[in-house]
């Protein structure tokens, strides 16, 4: 019985653990990252679930020092805006390292 609530502990504080990384994670963007306009050079629609988000895989790129920046990646956007996420098409993203890209979709931020 004890074994199944050390278990039970330990996957909850895991479970909070990954969400708070997310949070942290979020908030160190929007703080320390700067606001770009990107190109998609390539989107793939993996999946879509009920909550009417889009789950993709992208590579962007971007002029910086006099040459071309790219970055892959894969993003969880809601499905409304993934009509400004196409290949050739520009989007705004907030930038702190290659690990740590967010997409701007509204502009009130």
């Amino acid at each position: 019985m004890k074994f199944a609530i050390i278990i039970s502990v330990i996957i909850f504080a895991g479970f909070f653990a990954y969400i708070a990384h997310l949070f942290y994670r979020d908030h160190k963007i929007d703080a320390q990252g700067r606001e770009l306009l990107a190109r998609v050079e390539e989107v793939h629609y993996r999946s879509a679930n009920d909550t009417g988000s889009v789950n993709i895989r992208y590579r962007l790129s971007w002029p910086e020092d006099g040459g071309t920046k790219q970055v892959e990646g894969r993003e969880t956007i809601p499905a409304f805006y993934s009509s400004k996420v196409q290949k050739g098409s520009e989007v705004t993203i907030r930038y702190l390292d290659d690990d740590h890209i967010a997409f701007v979709f509204d502009k009130d931020r």
